[in-house]
């Protein structure tokens, strides 16, 4: 039995916990992509540094999953579903905190982003800027210099799918001029181009899924990766 007849059978017998262990088995990798992109957030100051928590968010995908499951007809519909669930909740907890944080329709949005990414020769890359570790940070990271120039560290596997998603080495995360060149060039990303990043690298789609969970072309996001990876070139 595959994951949606799974998903159905214990829909229709209103067996959500049975339901749920379906979907831990389908995206085990849902999880880790949600607490990067709370974390990313906290680092920007768009949301309280600990105060949302990735299980909670993984709740309420699973909840708003089981509640459409008789709309989703493949596994490959249920993976964009459940990732996109994850970024709307997330982006309901930034405009809950940041009221008068709006968002424009994200093929507008990612139109104006990768006229910037072709317009702008260089980012200005600080490789000596503020160092945030994203995946540790506490009150006193939280509240130091909004404005002064970042640069985002991250654990090791995080550095492993970046350099998967952008065709980097693994072994350019070792030295450490690289590693704060591109945590500065990621802390500059445009929104929606960060978003894809994150969904490539830290998610783990294909260019094709994460086209499906922002409703853009596949083009747009292989037009997104090319332009990180050209600003890496740049300022190697």
């Amino acid at each position: 039995m595959n994951h949606i007849s799974e998903l159905k059978k214990h829909k229709s017998q209103q067996d959500q916990k049975a339901f749920n262990a379906v979907l831990d088995r389908f995206l085990p990798g849902l999880q880790r992509y949600i607490r990067h992109r709370i974390k990313t957030a906290e680092a920007k100051h768009l949301l309280p540094v600990n105060f949302y928590d990735a299980t909670d968010v993984l709740a309420e995908v699973y909840l708003r999953i089981y509640d459409k499951m008789n709309e989703i007809e493949d596994e490959k519909g249920l993976k964009i579903q459940m990732f996109r669930l994850a970024d709307e909740i997330i982006e309901e907890y930034i405009r809950k905190e940041k009221p008068g944080h709006k968002r424009l329709p994200v093929d507008k949005l990612l139109a104006e982003e990768l006229k910037m990414m072709r317009e702008v020769e260089n980012l200005t890359v600080d490789a000596d800027g503020e160092i945030m570790l994203v995946d540790e940070l506490d009150d006193i990271s939280y509240h130091q210099d909004e404005f002064k120039p970042k640069v985002f560290l991250f654990d090791k596997d995080a550095e492993k799918d970046f350099a998967r998603a952008l065709n980097l080495s693994e072994a350019d995360f070792n030295e450490e001029r690289f590693r704060n060149v591109f945590g500065s060039i990621y802390a500059q990303l445009p929104d929606t181009v960060r978003r894809i990043l994150d969904l490539v690298s830290i998610g783990g789609l294909t260019a094709e899924e994460a086209a499906g969970v922002l409703n853009i072309s596949v083009g747009e996001v292989n037009e997104a990766l090319e332009g990180i990876k050209m600003q890496i070139d740049k300022n190697r």
